[in-house]
């Protein structure tokens, strides 16, 4: 791969040094002015030399990606950088699914002239110090580059173009794409989410991650990733980091279009985020409400029978901005009542087990603020990132935040709860999401990672997460391999088939888990009438905690802080041991689980 930073090293030393660093040798600091070959040791000559054919010429396009911005049938969202110009660049088109340079200058080659905007950003931040101690750029050094974008329109539904962009000077290599079927057929697409690296190590584990996808999904429609793409945000970004994450895996973005959603490490200063990428920013230029601090971050499409809804919660604390998101959401969906499924696609949990963001302020508020406009809306599935474990979660009635216990079937129980890998000890399934949404995270494309609570860990947290059965959301596999992942999203009129895949330290991916998503009208009359009856109550004058309209194969109570202090196989607990206050009461039997706050009075 081509190392674009090297392009800005300033001196031919400097870029030497690049080159002992990228092979794991010990460099020193010195400057070394360039002279003959004579001057110095061969292979130090040779890996000058190596260094020297990487160079880029300066009107090279770089850090080049397609994004959905639109309507997929007819339109494609292109963006790449190049060194500071005022000369516009264009993308040619032509129909054709392997064509030649030669194929670019005939009639039929459509030449769009680009949107050119001048960037200055921070180069590296005091995570990058790899390429500080070799290169002796310093943080806070900024670097200038020309962002170019095309919205290429009026193009054929589900027809294959070759593509080449840049100018006469300097093309690109050619990439292709296919634009959307005008039908509702089955298609597939490739899910990840927080690569968020920010050295050649961690960059080499997320390309690895995302070219297994490519070799397992290559009739994929696009790639859907779900934010933090990067470390380093906020006034101290780093657009080394940005061009690793394009340079690492250019040949995947040259015929993959992105959908791209803004995650909080993506959130900086210099917005390297919307520079990088086209797409769509109607949300901002026609809301009338709160808008994002980032243009493109909200934005829409439809695919096959789906409405995707890209949504950013980052700017959860400005005023309104929920209810401009809830206005732009109303106004998407009754666009477009022909489809099926409805899918919600951001950064930030809205449900999660992990131990990191669980208890989150924002979670908390995104949830009070937006769970009802998902019941509303009747959303479907919603994909997830942020917090870095592998997690099903409902389908959860909205309304209450309770799993919807009749949705869930074909569960399959592959060990105990509680290990690291697999808390609940469940994968699998089929969820019907007709009366509720699935809440999906698939952990992360990258190194970084984070630990799963278990059940006593989220009785006790309640205080801070509110959730008030959080523990009882879990319905399928939820835990952490310590691995890299991505899914294969298979989406139809029928079903919604999600298979999960960890990618070890050589590349190869291994199925991890795989469930189906269904919306079917089979909600059972009787197990409504059961739910309705069982009741949970404390009885002060008979010392007891009463479970009634089950028979349960055991009672658990835990105390507020989250720890077990009692278990029955009994629907009459005897509970003068306990102290008074506020318990939590779990009575369970068979797959049937039932939670109830009771205070236990003298």
């Amino acid at each position: 791969m081509k190392k674009n930073y090297l392009s800005f090293v300033k001196s031919l030393a400097a870029i030497t040094l690049v080159s002992f660093l990228m092979e794991g040798q010990t460099v020193s600091a010195q400057r070394v002015d360039v002279g003959l070959e004579k001057d110095y040791t061969v292979p130090s000559w040779t890996k000058l030399k190596a260094a020297l054919s990487q160079l880029t010429p300066s009107t090279q396009p770089y850090s080049i990606n397609m994004t959905l911005n639109g309507d997929p049938k007819t339109q494609i969202g292109f963006s790449w950088y190049t060194n500071t110009t005022d000369v516009k660049g264009k993308v040619q088109l032509i129909a054709k699914v392997s064509a030649m340079e030669a194929d670019f200058t005939g009639s039929t080659t459509l030449n769009l002239e680009a949107n050119i905007q001048n960037v200055t950003t921070n180069y590296v931040s005091s995570n990058n110090k790899e390429v500080t101690a070799a290169t002796g750029i310093k943080v806070g050094e900024t670097r200038s580059y020309t962002s170019h974008k095309v919205l290429a329109s009026g193009l054929l539904p589900n027809t294959t173009y070759s593509y080449r962009l840049g100018n006469e000077n300097a093309w690109s290599e050619i990439g292709t794409f296919t634009t959307a079927k005008t039908t509702k057929d089955a298609f597939s697409f490739i899910y990840i989410t927080d690569t968020q690296a920010n050295t050649a190590d961690m960059f080499d584990i997320s390309q690895k991650t995302v070219h297994a996808a490519k070799k397992l999904v290559p009739d994929a429609r696009f790639v859907l990733c779900n934010g933090d793409f990067v470390e380093s945000s906020g006034s101290s970004n780093s657009e080394w980091e940005w061009e690793q994450w394009f340079g690492t895996m250019q040949d995947i973005w040259m015929k993959y279009p992105i959908v791209a959603i803004q995650g909080n490490h993506d959130t900086s200063a210099n917005n390297n985020f919307s520079k990088h990428f086209n797409t769509d920013n109607t949300y901002n230029q026609r809301t009338t409400g709160a808008k994002t601090a980032m243009d493109g971050t909200v934005y829409s499409f439809v695919y096959g029978d789906a409405l995707f809804m890209s949504i950013n919660y980052e700017d959860w604390k400005a005023t309104d901005y929920f209810a401009s998101l809830k206005a732009w959401m109303r106004e998407q969906v009754a666009a477009h009542p022909e489809v099926k499924w409805r899918i919600a696609t951001y950064h930030k949990n809205m449900f999660t087990g992990s131990g990191s963001h669980q208890s989150d302020a924002d979670a908390k508020a995104v949830r009070a603020a937006m769970l009802p406009v998902f019941d509303e809306l009747k959303i479907d599935l919603a994909l997830q990132g942020h917090d870095h474990v592998y997690e099903v979660i409902g389908p959860v009635k909205n309304t209450t935040q309770t799993l919807l216990t009749d949705a869930v079937e074909h569960i399959e129980i592959v060990g105990e709860s509680g290990a690291r890998e697999n808390m609940t000890g469940k994968q699998g399934g089929v969820f019907n999401v007709n009366e509720g949404t699935l809440y999906f995270l698939n952990n992360s494309a990258g190194k970084k990672k984070y630990e799963p609570r278990d059940e006593a860990a989220m009785v006790k947290a309640y205080p801070n997460h509110g959730v008030e059965n959080y523990w009882g959301l879990f319905s399928g596999k939820f835990g952490q391999t310590g691995e890299a992942t991505f899914s294969k999203i298979t989406l139809s009129t029928d079903t919604i088939a999600i298979s999960t895949y960890t990618v070890d330290g050589n590349g190869k991916e291994t199925l991890f888990d795989s469930f189906k998503v269904i919306k079917e009208n089979k909600t059972s009359a009787v197990k409504s009438e059961k739910l309705t009856q069982v009741k949970i109550y404390s009885s002060s004058a008979d010392q007891k905690v009463i479970v009634e309209g089950m028979i349960p194969e055991k009672v658990e109570i835990f105390s507020s802080n989250g720890q077990l202090v009692l278990t029955a196989q009994t629907n009459e607990v005897n509970i003068s041991s306990l102290t008074p206050g506020m318990y939590l009461v779990k009575a369970g039997a068979r797959k049937d689980v039932y939670y109830s706050k009771v205070m236990i009075e003298k």
